[in-house]
């Protein structure tokens, strides 16, 4: 079947329940919802500028859109937050109490409410109220509600109370109108005073608490980097001062330079050192070698006091010499005038040592044949230079031992120095990481402070002068529509769920058999009674007309009526039937098994109806009614030499698992023969799906004829 015409005949057939019932449940509710109490609906909205404001800029350039979702969450859950809610709780009882009017309504609370209010408010609690003062009567409730868990504005607030308590005031909405800047507050109550007070309280603690909240956590973390700040400072300061104090104490300028200098002159003085050793011990030796030559004129050369006292001036001389030049580096000797000055001195007394030299050398040649001139000149040269290599070796040593000195002393200070050094830098480094997170925090600050500000009111909450009408209006059209869904629901599901033959197409669903036809019987519509008998007439005129081809010339057409029940209706269509082909001009004999024929053991094995029964004249159709199958045999031979079997089956009844097993029983008795079902006490529009419209043929009964098959665009003129 098609399930467009399956559906348009289901709100077909439901129709009476759509319409009264939907009527009926409508007219309830239109009715009560007139006692309801009348809800005032305010609402505001709030500009944040969290998404498009123009704040400091930062170092990615970009905008966190999960930050500013995150910012809109905290600050709707912060609104929402129990402690807000009970602030906005205390602040409403408070004008309330102070504003609230027994004779009349006012824009704090209708007179009404303010009784209910009175009544039920202690008097230890209304002698806290100071009507001239909101701020002090404001104190002391808080004041009084801290002084005890289980007093009674702890109660209000934690109870199911209208108005005051939190189950009251939760019900707030507060949501980001799309993705903009906007935030809007809508509250409903049943009293327009309270629900105007309470927008403006609850907009006002929501910039209040979020700016505290914001404000709090940026300046806590501005100071705790202060605070590390300072601390460092003070630790880098000290760490500096300890550091110059003990250069101060070692007498270090630059250490670096300064051991650069030492390790340079130290070098200079190695060199220095080398070379006045070398000189030292050639002349020794060669003034060794000298003196056995000269031994008498060395003797003679050394008894003089002269001679001695300019050597003795040389030696003096020379170290003076040494000594300035140990002390004074090279480009500065030059220009030196004390050092020049001794240096004139000492060629001076060289001069001198020659004269006196050639006035006591009385020896030409030495007795090895050797120039004593020359050997003189030689043992003296080597003599003055053994004198000045001993003096510079005595100002050297001493030199060397101050060298020493300070290498000890400035090997202990480089460590001590780069230990502390190294201290100051990692201070140095703490200090500009804190000093940069110190300023990216104070400019996190300035930001909050710049976007904080911008929680302006857009639409001021004004007060509501007439109650929402729309949401009686809507819970009648919700109940109109839910009604239609109910019924719609309920009724597709007993059709989905229930086995009751009903129709045609059901009853081929369930049992698997072709259905021939289907009676009224004498099911019928009050207004329909005394169309009845038409519409059987009808009924068994159709079934006649199915059966004609089963009708042979000079043959009798044997058709077995058949129930698996009692009470099918069998009769009642044989009747009519019956009445049917002897309209026709039939000859028609009509058999009930069980008081025309006895059953009995030769019955049932029987395989001819005839001997059973007398016929005075061959009929043209033999109508057999057995009994009910469920109660009563029947002959197999009986069944399968029939033309054609009916089993009639009540369309009001349930088909059962057992109706199952006697089909299956029938058709392993018929075997070939054909077997139908037949539908008996069934509805019009049943029996319509064979026989077309039964009478009678109203034009609001064709017109919902042709709306139950779809006939959309189909008329109801006759062919002329």
């Amino acid at each position: 079947m098609d399930i467009i015409l399956y559906i348009s005949r289901f709100f077909y057939r439901i129709r009476h329940q759509l319409v009264f019932g939907t009527l009926v449940i409508t007219a309830l509710v239109a009715y009560f919802s007139q006692f309801m109490s009348k809800n005032y609906t305010v609402s505001t909205s709030i500009y944040t500028g969290i998404a498009s404001s123009t704040g400091l800029a930062t170092e990615e350039g970009r905008t966190d859109w999960q930050i500013i979702l995150n910012t809109y969450d905290n600050l709707v859950s912060l609104t929402k937050s129990r402690g807000t809610l009970e602030t906005v709780s205390l602040k409403l009882l408070a004008l309330c109490l102070m504003n609230g009017n027994p004779n009349e309504d006012n824009l704090y609370i209708t007179a009404k409410n303010y009784k209910k209010l009175i009544d039920a408010t202690p008097k230890e609690v209304l002698n806290l109220v100071d009507t001239a003062s909101f701020d002090q009567t404001l104190n002391v409730l808080k004041e009084y509600k801290q002084s005890d868990s289980y007093n009674y504005l702890q109660e209000l607030f934690n109870s199911e109370a209208p108005f005051f308590s939190y189950a009251a005031l939760s019900g707030i909405i507060i949501r980001r109108q799309g993705n903009s800047d906007l935030i809007e507050i809508t509250y409903t109550s049943t009293d327009p005073g309270i629900t105007w007070n309470t927008v403006k309280l609850i907009s006002e603690e929501m910039k209040v608490s979020y700016k505290h909240s914001r404000y709090q956590v940026a300046d806590d973390i501005v100071k705790y980097y202060e605070e590390e700040l300072r601390k460092v400072r003070a630790k880098l300061t000290q760490q500096e001062d300890n550091l110059t104090d003990y250069n101060v104490a070692n007498q270090v300028i630059n250490y670096d330079e300064q051991t650069k200098a030492i390790a340079n002159n130290y070098e200079y003085f190695a060199t220095r050192y080398e070379e006045a050793e070398k000189a030292y011990e050639s002349s020794s030796k060669i003034i060794e070698e000298a003196e056995k030559y000269m031994l008498i004129r060395a003797k003679l050369i050394t008894a003089n006091d002269d001679f001695i006292k300019t050597l003795e001036d040389i030696t003096r001389i020379n170290g003076k010499i040494t000594e300035l030049e140990t002390f004074t580096s090279e480009d500065k000797q030059a220009t030196d005038r004390e050092l020049l000055g001794y240096k004139t001195d000492l060629k001076n007394a060289e001069k001198k040592i020659a004269l006196l030299t050639e006035q006591i050398n009385s020896y030409k040649e030495s007795k090895e044949g050797v120039a004593i001139d020359d050997l003189v000149d030689e043992w003296l040269k080597q003599t003055i230079l053994h004198v000045k290599s001993k003096a510079e070796l005595v100002v050297l040593n001493r030199r060397k031992q101050e060298f020493d000195n300070l290498y000890k002393a400035y090997s202990p200070v480089g460590t001590q120095i780069k230990q502390q050094e190294r201290e100051i830098n990692l201070s140095e480094q703490s200090y500009i990481q804190i000093l940069y997170a110190l300023n990216m925090a104070k400019m996190k600050q300035k930001n909050i402070q710049l976007t904080s500000a911008t929680l302006n009111t857009v639409s001021e909450p004004s007060y509501p002068l007439f109650s929402d009408k729309g949401k009686r209006l809507l819970l009648i059209i919700a109940a109109f529509i839910g009604s239609l869904l109910f019924i719609t629901g309920l009724n597709l599901i007993i059709e989905l769920l229930d086995r009751t033959l009903r129709d045609a197409e059901r009853a081929k669903r369930l049992t698997g058999m072709d259905i021939l036809g289907a009676f009224t019987g004498r099911n019928s519509q009050l207004k329909f009674r005394g169309f009845i008998k038409a519409c059987n007439r009808i009924s068994a005129s159709y079934i006649c007309n199915r059966l004609n081809p089963y009708l042979k010339k000079d043959e009798t057409l044997c058709v077995n009526i058949l129930s698996i029940e009692s009470k099918e209706g069998k009769t009642f269509i044989c009747k009519y039937l019956t009445d049917q082909w002897e309209t026709l001009g039939f000859n028609v004999k009509y058999i009930r098994v069980g008081q025309d024929i006895s059953i009995d053991a030769a019955f049932l094995t029987t395989d001819k109806i005839e001997s059973h029964i007398h016929f005075e004249k061959r009929p043209d159709i033999l109508l057999v009614e057995y009994p009910a199958i469920r109660q009563n045999g029947i002959p197999p031979y009986l069944l399968r030499s029939a033309q054609v079997n009916l089993l009639v089956a009540n369309a009001c009844r349930v088909w059962k698992r057992s109706d199952d097993e006697y089909v299956r029983y029938l058709r392993e008795m018929t075997r070939n023969a054909p077997l139908f079902l037949y539908l008996n006490n069934a509805s019009r529009e049943a029996v319509e799906d064979f026989t077309g419209q039964l009478p009678p043929e109203t034009s609001m009964r064709s017109f919902a004829n042709r709306m139950m098959y779809m006939g959309l665009t189909s008329t109801g003129s006759a062919v002329k």
